[in-house]
């Protein structure tokens, strides 16, 4: 998501991030990528204030409603997903009381943990996927809203 408009202390850190000796600036990395992405949401929510001051068109104004229930029909779908994987840890969970030999309550133990680290890494995976793609998105549509409704 590098951007060359990025303000310059995001550039900055980039920069320090990616001079860094292997593996050194991962912990920096995760910040730096999240001041990218509030920056590109910052920039959109200042074209979209333009945008509608001059051009405040229903048509456009319909658009941008019509993304933003996508969207939340996205989250609402990751939300009932996420929560679908619950119950069935929880059923998992319950059926623990079911083994009878140490080796066994081990394994059920660290299957349920796995479940648990894997419905995480997928439900916060495809979050940060969702806000990626529809901040990127939602980008380029407004650039070329913009560019068409002043020419």
């Amino acid at each position: 998501m590098s951007d060359s408009n990025a303000p310059p202390l995001a550039a900055f850190l980039r920069q320090a991030v990616d001079a860094a000796p292997l593996g050194a600036g991962a912990p920096l990395k995760h910040g730096v990528l999240a001041a990218e992405l509030a920056s590109v949401c910052a920039r959109n929510a200042a074209g979209t204030v333009r945008l509608l001051a001059e051009s405040p068109r229903p048509d456009i104004l319909a658009e941008i409603v019509a993304m933003q229930a996508a969207f939340m029909h996205q989250v609402w779908t990751i939300g009932e997903e996420w929560s679908a994987g619950w119950w069935q840890i929880a059923e998992g969970a319950v059926s623990l009381r079911n083994a009878n030999t140490l080796s066994k309550i081990v394994e059920q133990d660290f299957n349920l943990a796995g479940q648990v680290g894997d419905l995480m890494l997928d439900t916060t995976t495809r979050t940060a996927k969702l806000i990626e793609s529809a901040t990127v998105g939602y980008s380029y549509w407004l650039t070329n809203t913009i560019d068409a409704s002043r020419a």
